[in-house]
């Protein structure tokens, strides 16, 4: 049974983000109730118009789209001149949908797969006029960030997964409007290679021999093999937003990554600057610079974390608790510096110090650790073996 059509998590997520942090430029945004001449001016231009007289099939394919989604909208065709490449994209009016066919793309649809792309199309239209077009408010603004060289990176790749994750929406929407999954993969495949004959049951094959977890490697579109996925794991009631996510990497975090990796950071630093021999006045001075403000350090509860299991991400705006998220190599890394700085934080600490840092290292699983402080400090190999036999002490 197709579920419930409704914004995913990340969606929420980024909303609730944006509106807190950059209210006044995500009002600007907000969608006007006037019409854009320039657009209409250009279609009648440069496209030609599909009209329902002679077109009753795609017209009739819209209205089911229409009542599949709930939406009460005048819907409007045109077909692009000159196009090789076949596509559908909807260019959004607030009075109207409008949909572009690019290339011979109705030419290979089938009546089911028609439905399926108009759905699609129509999904934009839907996520982009929810509570008030608040959605459509965000996509503006990431839109408008990515064309500013100056946009930090947490931006840049918040705007990759925010288009992607409208692209799972959409494709949500082709699934409801034609009620079938084998369908909506095949106008999916139509699509994406231009062929005429298609096999939507081994391409679904091929996608449950990939690994997904390490997330979407695409830049707008999820790959078509992952959408597929993604459709066939929606319906089965399974957590399909791994494909945006994938692990969590301090190289490339977006807004929610980079807030929640400075939550860890200050979580971590705190249960550092409260064990036993790094519990000192400079310790907890610089534990306290991780917090956002720089201010005094609460006590941390339950047990260190551990970094080598799949880390628990607290769930976002009332969406489902996420599936836990495994840590990158680079994140590890830069949890083993932070440890390390705060072990030779307070020279009074001494050796005594860094078997405490040692020790937590092991209980958090970060085994890089060793070798890394190795690296930086220039132990020698009794040294090191003497250290490392005091900490495996403390451990047990």
């Amino acid at each position: 049974m197709v579920g419930e059509l409704g914004p995913l998590g990340y969606h929420r997520g980024v909303l609730g983000y944006v509106r807190r942090v950059d209210q006044r430029a995500w009002e600007a945004l907000l969608p006007e109730a006037e019409a854009d001449p320039k657009l209409k001016d250009g279609l009648l231009r440069n496209t030609h118009r599909l009209e329902e007289i002679s077109h009753p099939e795609l017209h009739e394919a819209a209205k089911q789209a229409c009542r599949a989604l709930g939406l009460d909208v005048e819907v409007e065709f045109f077909q692009a001149q000159r196009s090789g490449t076949p596509n559908a994209s909807l260019l959004h009016q607030v009075e109207k949908a409008v949909i572009l066919f690019e290339g011979p793309l109705l030419e290979r649809l089938e009546p089911g797969e028609l439905k399926a792309v108009i759905g699609h199309e129509l999904a934009h239209r839907l996520l982009w006029t929810l509570d008030g077009g608040a959605y459509l408010a965000v996509d503006r603004l990431l839109d408008a960030a990515a064309g500013d060289a100056r946009t930090p990176g947490q931006y840049l790749e918040t705007r990759r997964r925010w288009v992607m994750a409208s692209e799972l929406f959409a494709d949500r929407g082709a699934l409801k409007a034609c009620g079938d999954l084998s369908t909506t993969v095949r106008a999916l495949l139509k699509i994406q290679t231009g062929l005429s004959g298609v096999d939507p049951e081994a391409y679904l094959r091929q996608a449950s021999e990939l690994d997904l977890s390490t997330g979407s490697r695409g830049t707008s579109h999820p790959e078509g093999v992952a959408r597929a996925w993604a459709l066939k794991n929606w319906l089965a009631d399974e957590d399909v937003e791994l494909l945006l996510t994938g692990p969590l990497d301090v190289d490339s975090p977006d807004l929610l990554d980079a807030e929640l990796l400075r939550e860890l950071s200050m979580d971590f630093a705190a249960h550092i600057a409260h064990t036993e021999g790094l519990r000192t006045d400079t310790v907890a001075t610089y534990a306290a610079g991780f917090a956002d403000p720089p201010g005094p350090l609460g006590v941390p509860g339950g047990a260190v974390p551990r970094f080598d299991e799949p880390l628990a991400i607290r769930p976002v705006d009332g969406a489902p608790i996420p599936r836990p998220r495994p840590l990158t190599a680079a994140t590890k890394q830069y949890l083993c510096y932070l440890l390390l700085d705060l072990a030779t934080a307070d020279p009074d600490t001494g050796d005594a110090g860094l078997v405490a840092s040692m020790g937590v290292a092991r209980r958090a699983g970060l085994t890089p650790y060793d070798d890394l402080a190795d690296d930086e400090l220039g132990w020698s190999d009794k040294r090191r073996a003497e250290l490392q036999l005091a900490a495996d002490e403390v451990v047990r």
